[in-house]
């Protein structure tokens, strides 16, 4: 509650304005909304993360307007209506934003699930497996002395910043693959009891790819789980990512990350050596694996024990054999340490973050 006129800038997007246009404002306003409407205000619909998300499975384009994927029709309520019908609304209808209107259709504040709700979190029963037994090797000659899992970010080697962002969300159960100096990841974690995080480890006793070890936990997984690699943060509701992935009924998820690339030359588009047309520059937009993953314990069924695979491998071994493999689209922001760039760019990120 509180939105003035100023502030409902942030979350504010015009009709006419593309899905690129409006996605960095969603992502800096972190409310997985905006609403949409002219310059006086009189609102027009909402767009939400799961409208963005359900656009790009659709394979629209970013370049589309707002107003042909928001949902027109939105649950509103009129400035002044006791927040008891606010809780009900959001309740009967599973949703987590009600903008307030006046007389005029003009928005002037929006109720937030949070301010009706609280903001304790749920405690989450999945547990959370981190890949962190790869010798890093794209950041030599740094892992010869750390394994990548060690690597500081802030005062935090990344993979107790990567645990403390599930923390944030219920998540308590970790699990770690370690191979490439476990011992260093061992020690580290052996004076953990102050923390509120159940560590445990499976070790690796020769390198099994990106995915073999996940065989060595078939005793240990009974039901859905989440896993990461080691050396990605992805900022993102995890909560949303397990309903996603139970609602579809899919037995291996793998989150696809929006990222846009310029190609820095004029494109020759030909036909039978013809010229057709000169493309200057063109802007594709695609999903990327970003490696982080939510599985279904029969997955687990196709892996052999001891045997190497990598998770690009698991994937499509998984869809050949009939499981249900999904994708789902997170156009947030993700950080990525596992090369020198990246690493840099992170720490300029995350500078006053952490």
């Amino acid at each position: 509650m509180g939105w003035n006129n100023e502030k409902l800038d942030d979350i504010w997007a015009l009709p006419q304005e593309s899905l690129k246009q409006v996605l960095p404002r969603m992502d800096s306003a972190g409310l997985q909304v905006l609403l949409v409407g002219d310059k006086e205000r009189h609102l027009h619909g909402i767009i939400t993360d799961g409208d963005i998300r359900r656009a790009l499975l659709r394979g629209e384009s970013l370049d589309v307007p707002v107003s042909s994927v928001m949902q027109a029709r939105p649950k509103v309520l009129p400035a002044g209506a006791p927040l008891d019908s606010a809780r009900r609304l959001m309740l009967t209808h599973n949703i987590r934003h009600i903008p307030l209107i006046n007389g005029e259709n003009q928005v002037v504040d929006l109720l937030l699930w949070i301010d009706l709700f609280g903001s304790k979190v749920e405690k989450r029963p999945e547990p959370v497996v981190i890949m962190a037994g790869g010798k890093g090797t794209r950041l030599d000659p740094f892992t010869k002395i750390l394994p990548k899992p060690m690597i500081p970010l802030g005062d935090k080697p990344i993979v107790e910043v990567l645990m403390d962002r599930f923390y944030e969300q219920g998540f308590s159960q970790f699990i770690l693959s370690v191979g490439y100096k476990a011992e260093v990841i061992k020690l580290y974690f052996s004076d953990f009891n102050s923390r509120p995080y159940q560590v445990e480890f499976v070790q690796e006793e020769e390198p099994l790819g990106t995915a073999g070890a996940l065989a060595l936990l078939r005793q240990r997984l009974d039901g859905v789980f989440l896993v990461t690699n080691c050396d990605i943060i992805v900022e993102m509701n995890y909560a949303e990512l397990l309903r996603y992935h139970r609602e579809k009924g899919y037995d291996f998820t793998v989150v696809g990350a929006l990222r846009d690339f310029t190609v820095p030359y004029g494109i020759l588009r030909t036909s039978e050596g013809e010229l057709q047309l000169i493309e200057e520059k063109p802007r594709y937009h695609f999903l990327v694996n970003v490696g982080l993953y939510v599985l279904e314990p029969v997955v687990l069924d196709i892996l052999e024990n001891g045997s190497p695979i990598h998770m690009t491998d698991l994937i499509m071994s998984a869809k050949e054999k009939g499981l249900q493999v999904g994708v789902y689209p997170h156009h947030g922001r993700w950080f990525d340490i596992g090369q020198w760039d990246e690493y840099r760019q992170t720490l300029r990120a995350f500078d006053g973050m952490l």
